[in-house]
């Protein structure tokens, strides 16, 4: 029995993922939006360019198409985004961010910084740097396999 408090790399990682997602999740409840929402609407505000194509949020958020279809479609519902087919492309939907978008990420981009904070608060410097260095090689390596 003590051997199931052994955690190796793939069980720590998500168990930590799961209980960050959970977490975060109940934080975002008083904006009204869910985390894969706070993600959407990050990458539209982070990019330069302010709109992005379902495409690539797929890759962006590491999920399917459709996932990403279903997403898109309950934020426009919600008023969160809106979607606009391209001229070059009408199969290419651009989404941009609302103004009530843009509010609800302003509110929930504090709430994630407040809680990376707590997060990270017991780790040094160095820490941080190693586990973000680390946790983007892991990435890289992995995302290089597909």
């Amino acid at each position: 029995m003590n051997n199931l408090k052994i955690k190796t790399f793939p069980p720590a990682l998500r168990a930590c993922w799961i209980k960050l997602n959970s977490t975060f999740a109940k934080k975002l409840q008083p904006t009204g939006i869910t985390p894969d929402q706070y993600s959407v609407l990050r990458w539209i505000h982070e990019l330069d360019q302010k709109v992005i194509c379902q495409k690539e949020l797929t890759k962006l958020l590491f999920t399917d198409p459709n996932n990403i279809a279903s997403l898109v479609k309950r934020m426009e519902k919600n008023g969160l985004i809106k979607r606009h087919a391209v001229a070059s492309d009408g199969r290419k939907k651009n989404i941009v961010a609302t103004e009530l978008g843009r509010k609800k990420w302003l509110l929930s981009r504090q709430i994630a910084l407040e809680l990376e904070d707590t997060l990270l608060s017991e780790l040094s410097e160095n820490e941080k740097r190693f586990l973000l260095s680390s946790l983007k090689q892991i990435s890289t390596y992995l995302n290089g396999k597909d």
